[in-house]
């Protein structure tokens, strides 16, 4: 098997654990929209710039009500999918990718998401971006540069433009209102929708967003490039965790199994881990190791300034599998390299070649060992303008009247925390202290990409957004909880940042209602 197929298994990923329209604390609507033309009458609007390929009925079924199915191409490769349901709330809900997207529309995830839509009314728009992941795998779409553009932004813009489209032939009138959700990779489509197409929709969701997508695959390759040189074992993970959690968890005042956040813990590999005074062994570090960790958790820099933020702790911690969140992300899986390697070596090979002089080994352990972070971030200006979702200039957006509520795990193990953090801050230093007015961060402790982790990560964020867009209702805090094995063992709320959830000092820590949000100095 190549190398290229070896990481193939890693890229969907996210969209798989995203968390999509749950909408458990939205009453929903009756819906009132009906359509005044068949469904089959949508193939007419073939014009020169898109081809309606297919519209057909889909009986109602236990997942989903009766709807209509469309599905539209866009050269030169982008395909749309749009559903519209017999009864419409009005609305327009368009959800993102994951990985490198590319994703068949059948996949069971997107199937899902889009059910749960239209059972509430919605229309539902996706893309598969412009490529095929099971025809051009990983990142090798990128070598074709259209393909490129519509992965970056074009095919975002042109989804949520057919799919108004498709809704006004089919119902004689435009949605009232349009949402955008993404988590990953979606995320990062959805900063982008707000900061390039900011007319586009009234609310976003982006969920843990991989909006530095330059910086963050340029730090993988200079990260995974250390622990290439100094490995640091999977069977070291425990004992690491155990480290990082005895003298983290309690830095918030509570000692409940949380890292509230990394930043106010100044953990140290050298200073804070035992070591090993003569051969490795399971309870000590060897200085080889030390190494390492120092490699991931210090700041990346470049020509002696700081490039990326260093990797905050917390993700070492065994997850609901049983397993490090460092395991399949930092560290190679059972299934193959890690998704740092896959992501760092994809992008080195397929979208930015020129990092590496356009010569890019069939091995990524070659190609990593050539690679120079002082020389790369000059090399890739031109992609960050393409993928890179850093504009912290939305007052366009604001002026629309959107509503921007982003998510990030402070525990994530696949794309930094510190990334969403850092951005929200410039944005509120560029738009000034009414940011919170039409922008908030909601950040997750011990939440891993996603979902999952050790935090509450399952809750919902749609209802907040569509109470904030529709009753002017910004969400101060969000309801969230930690299930495992189907049962609900701890709630807590997440907190607008820069508030956290504070302990009242009385009742029960896996319960709520003993927690207020407040600033974590207060």
């Amino acid at each position: 098997m190549s190398t290229l197929n070896l990481l193939l298994p890693l890229f969907c990923a996210a969209a798989a654990s995203a968390q999509v329209l749950p909408l458990r604390d939205w009453a929903i609507p009756a819906p009132t929209g009906k359509p005044t033309i068949t469904c089959g009458d949508l193939r007419s609007l073939t014009s020169f710039e898109y081809s309606v390929v297919s519209a057909s009925v889909v009986a109602a079924t236990a997942a989903a009500p009766e709807h209509c199915r469309v599905r539209i191409f866009i050269q030169p490769a982008l395909n749309i999918e749009v559903k519209l349901p017999a009864a419409w709330n009005g609305r327009l809900y368009m959800f993102g990718n994951g990985g490198w997207a590319g994703e068949s529309f059948e996949a069971p995830g997107r199937l899902a998401t889009a059910a749960r839509g239209l059972k509430a009314g919605f229309v539902t728009a996706s893309t598969d971006t412009g490529h095929s992941a099971a025809m051009e795998p990983g990142a090798s779409f990128a070598l074709n540069r259209q393909e490129l553009l519509d992965f970056g932004f074009r095919s975002l813009h042109l989804t949520a433009e057919t799919a108004k489209l498709m809704a006004k032939s089919y119902y004689g009138a435009n949605p009232q209102k349009s949402y955008y959700e993404g988590c990953s990779q979606g995320g990062r489509q959805g900063l982008t929708l707000a900061q390039r197409f900011p007319n586009d929709f009234d609310g976003i969701i982006a969920g843990a967003p991989g909006l530095y997508q330059t910086a963050t695959h340029l730090s993988r390759a200079y990260w995974i490039q250390g622990m290439n040189a100094n490995p640091f074992p999977a069977s070291k993970l425990g004992l690491l965790a155990k480290s990082v959690y005895d003298q983290c968890d309690a830095k918030d005042g509570l000692k409940d199994g949380l890292i509230d956040d990394p930043r106010r813990c100044d953990f140290k590999p050298a200073n804070d881990l035992p070591r090993c005074t003569g051969a490795d062994g399971p309870d000590c570090f060897t200085a080889d190791q030390i190494k390492a960790l120092e490699h991931i958790y210090g700041d990346v820099m470049s020509q002696g300034k700081r490039f990326f933020p260093g990797w905050p702790v917390g993700a070492e911690v065994a997850g609901p599998n049983g397993q490090s969140g460092w395991i399949g992300q930092e560290i190679d899986g059972p299934k193959g390299p890690g998704a740092w390697t896959s992501y760092g070596y994809n992008f080195l090979r397929f979208v930015a070649p020129a990092v590496l002089g356009g010569k890019v080994d069939d091995d990524p352990v070659e190609a990593f060992r050539s690679f120079d972070i002082d020389s790369a971030p000059a090399k890739v200006e031109e992609f960050r303008q393409i993928i890179d979702a850093n504009d912290t200039d939305l007052e366009a957006f604001r002026k629309h009247g959107g509503k921007l509520l982003m998510y990030f795990g402070w525990a994530d193990p696949q794309l930094n925390a510190r990334m969403g953090v850092e951005y929200y801050e410039r944005v509120l230093a560029t738009m000034g202290d009414s940011t919170g007015d039409f922008f908030r961060l909601f950040m997750v402790p011990g939440m891993f990409h996603c979902g999952g982790g050790v935090g509450t990560s399952q809750f919902d964020a749609t209802t907040p957004l569509l109470k904030w867009v529709e009753e002017a209702k910004a969400p101060a805090r969000i309801e969230a909880a930690r299930v495992v094995q189907g049962k609900v063992v701890r709630t807590r709320p997440l907190c607008a940042y820069p508030e956290v959830a504070k302990y009242k000092g009385s009742g029960s820590i896996d319960e709520a209602a003993n927690f207020s949000c407040a600033k974590p100095w207060q």
